[in-house]
């Protein structure tokens, strides 16, 4: 219940909240038991939305809270362990070095990749980077599940910084020795650790920052495979310079965006697996203009799939083809270059602050406003997740929280702010807030 108690009256929560027992989760609603008829009707009617929100917070998916008289016994903490240790460590199946398309634009990867599956510590760490939806993730999945084929007894962790980062913060919220020995354990067993997103690790989480030191010392003096991958080189990263030196001793790769002849290649496979029958002028016209991350090509699929399944059609001419693929490519195409640096700086712009006030610390109230409006920008705009936002701005999640409900707020009652809003979306082409 600590999450709880960052949003209620200390004297309310101790009245109210701490004498409530959790019982069990079931399907989508977590039960708690109060002891008195009075304090159930008390939580239901004026905390139950902070409830939902903190569990929401803690364990990453959205629960109904539901309150009963009665007691329960099991245990809520080794519940949302149990779900940190299962949920994101779980290898996808279907991400394999078979069904991985190979071109000069990620070849150097994938030989890495391949070498370090051969030779488990040799190349370490494998550092693989370059702009979303080019193939990382896939790589580092393909990777987990070869080793697991080649060895079952091998112990292979695939794991999101972000939630590294929330298992390490709520070990160290226990207060308990044993809880965070039994973290550094688990993670230190690992003969291969396979690490998404490693530019969420932020310079100024000292402490995560220095566990995480520790655990890379520690795999990578005994051997134990260790791949990184990040949507920016390693010198770029917002960490440490004794952390960035490490990621240096192994190989950095670099997988730039697909060529013309690899979305060609991805998009016949994908055609003949869905029976989309399409002639070789709509092939060469969707590789040609379909540009950028491999998601977005893949969209494009799904459109033209729906399209034909909407109209009921056998073989969907090229005039069809070239529509559908030019609508989605116009709402793209200018949120396609636009990158997370530029929106902040466009709002620095707006309001004469430096990027330097808007993300750090400072109270000052000249810097609030732009750096919430940033915020929101973020997570309207990009669709990042609060935790993510947060390790930009160096900031708690509920800052984060706060930050949103503020510009939400005052956009309806401040013409710059809305004004501002509105012309970002305009660039854009998102007006659709």
């Amino acid at each position: 219940m600590d999450e709880v108690s960052k949003s209620i009256n200390p004297s309310y929560f101790q009245s109210f909240i701490s004498p409530l027992q959790f019982i069990k989760l079931e399907n989508d609603s977590i039960v708690l038991s109060a002891p008195s008829d009075q304090i159930k009707r008390h939580v239901i009617t004026k905390y139950i939305s902070h409830l939902e929100n903190a569990f929401y917070q803690v364990m990453g998916d959205r629960y109904s809270v539901e309150i009963f008289t009665e007691v329960g016994s099991n245990n809520l903490s080794q519940l949302i362990q149990n779900k940190m240790n299962h949920e994101e460590d779980k290898l996808n199946p279907e991400m394999t070095f078979d069904n991985f398309y190979i071109a000069d634009s990620n070849r150097l990867a994938y030989t890495a990749c391949q070498e370090a599956v051969k030779r488990p510590g040799d190349i370490n760490p494998l550092y693989i980077f370059g702009s979303v939806g080019v193939g990382k993730t896939h790589l580092l999945h393909a990777m987990g599940n070869e080793i697991v084929r080649r060895d079952r007894t091998k112990k292979v962790r695939y794991v999101e910084m972000t939630s590294f980062l929330n298992e390490f913060v709520y070990s160290v919220r226990q207060n308990s020795r044993t809880t965070l020995d039994s973290f550094k354990i688990k993670y230190q067993s690992y003969d291969t650790l396979l690490i998404d997103d490693i530019q969420f690790l932020n310079s100024g989480a000292d402490k995560t920052q220095e566990e995480f030191f520790a655990l890379f010392n520690f795999l990578y003096q005994r051997k134990s495979q260790i791949v990184i991958a990040s949507d920016r080189p390693s010198y770029e990263l917002p960490i440490h310079d004794r952390l960035k030196s490490r990621f240096t001793k192994g190989v950095q790769s670099l997988i730039q965006q697909p060529s013309e002849d690899l979305r060609l290649k991805i998009l016949k496979s994908f055609s003949s697996s869905y029976n989309l029958s399409l002639d070789e002028e709509s092939y060469q016209y969707i590789s040609r203009n379909v540009t950028g991350d491999i998601r977005f090509l893949l969209g494009s699929i799904n459109d033209i799939i729906l399209y034909k399944k909407a109209y009921n059609m056998f073989i969907i001419p090229f005039e069809k083809v070239k529509e559908v693929v030019d609508s989605r490519v116009q709402t793209r195409k200018k949120s396609m270059v636009y990158t997370h640096d530029q929106l902040i700086d466009q709002v620095c712009e707006k309001f004469n602050q430096t990027r330097k006030d808007i993300l750090g610390k400072t109270r000052k109230s000249e810097f609030i406003i732009p750096r919430h409006l940033c915020m929101f920008l973020l997570h309207e705009v990009f669709h990042l997740k609060k935790t993510q936002i947060g390790r930009i701005f160096d900031c708690q999640h509920t800052t984060v929280i706060h930050a949103i409900t503020n510009i939400s707020k005052l956009r309806q009652l401040d013409e710059k702010i809305e004004s501002t809003i509105q012309n970002i979306h305009l660039q854009l082409g998102t007006n659709d807030l």
